[in-house]
């Protein structure tokens, strides 16, 4: 499973968003879409212990993207797909943070 893999690829984050903007979109887009993919898992699992691990999932990448949001406006990066929530809740449980 690439949910360890992409979880221990947030120490790198800071470096990865520095190589330029158009990655840092690229890095937005990705946690937006793992943010959708861990509340797709939370709707199909149904151990208590699953449960609980994709709550921390869903945590995780939600503070990750609103991370790299912040880190976009402070770059000055005014991308409308980016920025704006409008496209983030295909899933339905993502809350409106912003």
């Amino acid at each position: 499973m690439g949910v360890w893999r992409r979880l221990l690829g947030f120490w790198d984050t800071e470096q990865s968003c520095t190589v330029g903007k158009e990655n840092l979109t690229d890095i937005i887009d990705q946690a937006r879409l793992d943010w959708i993919g861990a509340q797709s898992y939370y709707l199909t699992v149904t151990d208590p212990d699953l449960i609980d691990y994709s709550i921390f999932m869903i945590k995780a990448y939600e503070r990750r993207y609103m991370y790299l949001l912040k880190k976009a406006r402070q770059e000055g990066i005014r991308h409308p797909g980016i920025i704006s929530m409008s496209g983030i809740t295909e899933v339905g449980t993502i809350r409106q943070a912003l």
